[in-house]
């Protein structure tokens, strides 16, 4: 019947809760901000493009050995 649907849409909903937010407490004892990506300012969209354009990848962070000498 259409109330056995419900069920599934509670438990759906909850897993997808879930995923949303158990990413929180992990990325805060590791990382130690809530979010591994932060692209709130525009200085972290800066240094994004940066490590993009030195080592060919945005999520490799780059360090000054990346810097090739003159």
């Amino acid at each position: 019947m259409w109330f056995e649907q419900i069920y599934s849409g509670f438990v759906t909903l909850a897993f997808v809760g879930a995923a949303c937010y158990i990413s929180y407490p992990f990325n805060k004892l590791d990382v130690k901000r809530a979010y591994r990506r932060n692209y709130g300012t525009n200085e972290r969209v800066m240094l994004s493009k940066r490590d993009h354009r030195l080592t060919g990848n945005q999520y490799v962070i780059s360090g000054l050995d990346s810097i090739k000498d003159a």
